[in-house]
Order: structure tokens, then C-alpha cells, then sequence
């Protein structure tokens, strides 16, 4: 969600020759905004985002749960979508409406924010993210640790409850992975599982980063970033 944090190592080099844009979602990376509802919320979000830059079709660039939202863009409005790259995530799946009514409640919201907290959205989680625990943001070590974090965490499990899935990009998504990702389904493996079930997707392994291939290791991820545009424009 927050665009300076997960993006600042790239997105200088980037604009040197393309137009970048990098938002920060509404209650996730600009936290002091009220959040959205779900996933498909923050795609047509990022549609007016669109709109009110004059811009008729992007490069979705997507990771974490960035990725789930750049999926749901892609593949709701395919229009504006000149070509999706998937870094270290997954689309949302559709929550089965057993799971949503027991979310509903407040018991369920709070054993999916216990879920959230212990498998991904903790120091010792962040650091597993990492090939090298000096890459973590000082930002990011700062949200695990405050109230923010608390307040991030609620909105995460509320959208991750609220699960609306996405239709399939019309085009093959286009996948960019840290290798050494040891988070819960985003590992490499799950990489190439994903890849398999995406006919005419192609994958690059970026060495030497985990769950944000962008921020531990910036030019190899640039140089995979532009091979795969290029090959996909």
C-alpha cells in the first residue's frame, strides 16, 4: 500500500524511460484515509486515478498484495491494461460465503486478524520476507511496532474477508519473483505453480531478494522488469 516504502529504490530509474505511477492506497499506504471495501474497490480506484491523469492504459506492476490489486484491474478492465506483472503474490481469491458470514462476525474478524498476525504481519514474518534482514525499511520495522501497524492490520483482515476474486486477465500475466521468498504462499515453488497454471505466462527469478525483490535488490530487478515489458509489449 505505501508506494515510498515498497517503491523508492526503482522508481527513479524507471522514470527515466516511462511514465511511472505509484499510488498509495487509500487506509493502507495513506493511512490517515478512510479504507476501501476490497480488492475490486481499490482497482476501480486506481481507474479514477487513471482517469484523472489522462491516462488511457498502463503497465499494472503489482506486488504483495499490490499484486492482487493489479490482477483485479487487469482483469476487470482490461481496456486500460497494457500488461500485467505480478511480483510476490497472488490474485485474491473468492472467500466461499460460509468463511464471509463467520468473517462477518466479530469473532471471525479477530481470528483472522490472530491468522494475519502470525503467519505474515510480525517482526520475526518481515524478516522472513528477507534474504537479508538489514534490507528491512526502517518504515516497515516501524509499523510492526506501533498502533499504525495495528490499525493496517485490521484493514487487511477486513478486506481479505471481504475476497471478490477477479476474473482472469485477458492476456497472460507476466510473473517477477524474489527467489528466496519464505512467506507463506509466495515462495518460489508456489511461483512456478502459478506460472503452470497461466498458459503463455512467462517467469524471472530475481537472485538474492525475498518478498520484495524490488527494494533488496533494485537493478537486477529493473533490468527483469524492462526484459519482461519488452517482451510483452
Amino acid at each position: 500500500g505505501g508506494s515510498e516504502m515498497h517503491w523508492n529504490r526503482v522508481w527513479e530509474d524507471l522514470a527515466l524511460r516511462h511514465e511511472v505511477i505509484a499510488a498509495d492506497l487509500p487506509g493502507l499506504g495513506w493511512v490517515e484515509q478512510a479504507p476501501l471495501s476490497s480488492v475490486s474497490a481499490y482497482a476501480e480506484w486506481l481507474v479514477a486515478v487513471l482517469d484523472e491523469l489522462a491516462v488511457e492504459r498502463a503497465w499494472l506492476v503489482g506486488n504483495s498484495f499490490g499484486a492482487s490489486v493489479a490482477w483485479s484491474l487487469a482483469g476487470r478492465f482490461p481496456e486500460r491494461c497494457a500488461g500485467l506483472v505480478v511480483v510476490n503474490g497472488v490474485p485474491m481469491p473468492k472467500t466461499p460465503t460460509t468463511l464471509r458470514w463467520c468473517g462477518d462476525t466479530r469473532l471471525g474478524r479477530a481470528l483472522m486478524r490472530f491468522l494475519l498476525r502470525k503467519l505474515s504481519f510480525n517482526p520475526a514474518a518481515v524478516e522472513r520476507g528477507f534474504v537479508d534482514p538489514d534490507h528491512v525499511p526502517a518504515k516497515l520495522r516501524h509499523l510492526m511496532a506501533t498502533e499504525e501497524g495495528e490499525v493496517v492490520l485490521r484493514r487487511f483482515a477486513d478486506i481479505l474477508i471481504a475476497g471478490d476474486g477477479a476474473p482472469a486477465p485477458s492476456t497472460p500475466p507476466l510473473l517477477l519473483w524474489g527467489a528466496s521468498d519464505h512467506l507463506p504462499g509466495t515462495s518460489a515453488a508456489a511461483a512456478r505453480r502459478l506460472r503452470r497454471s497461466l498458459p503463455g505466462s512467462k517467469l524471472k527469478f530475481v537472485k538474492s531478494a525475498g518478498h520484495f525483490p524490488q527494494i533488496e535488490a533494485p537493478d537486477a530487478f529493473v533490468r527483469k522488469l524492462e526484459a519482461l515489458i519488452a517482451s510483452g509489449s
